[in-house]
């Protein structure tokens, strides 16, 4: 059963709430350097952007956590054998991608806030990454075949944003310091990778068994 609200002709409507949900992101931070510092929610100007980062990011993780179930739900062919499938997967890479780059866009405003260099030799993982999102979704929509080469693209592209996502979760893991929020995001997009690849696993033996080679 498609799902209405992710289909190509609500795509405007989808980036626009978005967009707008970022510009709230921004607001709240603003918002609450103005606050007393005995608030919970208190933080001081200069983390403003800091705050856009990390809020965004957790967006971002939110968008790729239903990616991953998707994908490992239906099955990557039959998402690219069923019309509607396709264009929900495609709506939900494009939208991962608009949002991450807006994400980029508060990081390196923190960095340049802070006066720290964003190096791309010292963070050469997240350069290609964040390649990858903007060139992926480019790919997957001017893509009329569905072949090998870019059922290898979508999953190495998915495990590597989910990769890069649990590395940023472990980053925020120190001594005295458990963020347990933060290793429960670890644990649920490990868990959802594994259900990428038993997706994998499954549409290799359907493979299999279409070209008629003997299960042992």
């Amino acid at each position: 059963m498609p799902i209405i609200m992710l289909q190509k002709c609500r795509l405007p409507h989808l980036i626009t709430a978005v967009l707008c949900l970022e510009v709230a992101i921004y607001l709240w931070a603003v918002w609450t350097s103005t606050l007393d510092s005995g608030n919970f929610f208190a933080i001081t100007p200069e983390f403003i952007f800091d705050k856009c980062a990390r809020n965004a990011g957790r967006v971002s993780s939110g968008i790729n956590l239903l990616i991953l179930l998707l994908v490992g739900h239906k099955g990557l062919s039959a998402i690219f054998r069923n019309g509607s499938s396709r264009k929900e997967l495609l709506v939900l890479i494009t939208l991962f991608s608009i949002n991450h780059l807006i994400h980029l866009f508060f990081v390196i405003q923190n960095f340049a806030h802070h006066g720290m260099d964003l190096s791309i030799g010292e963070n050469l993982h997240g350069f290609l990454t964040f390649f990858l999102i903007v060139i992926v979704p480019v790919v997957l929509w001017m893509s009329h075949e569905f072949g090998p080469a870019l059922y290898v693209l979508i999953i190495f592209h998915l495990l590597n944003i989910s990769y890069f996502t649990m590395e940023t979760f472990l980053s925020k893991v120190k001594p005295g310091k458990p963020a347990y929020h933060e290793q429960l995001g670890m644990a649920i997009t490990l868990l959802a990778c594994v259900y990428v690849m038993h997706s994998v696993v499954r549409d290799y033996k359907t493979h299999l068994r279409a070209v008629g080679v003997p299960r042992r």
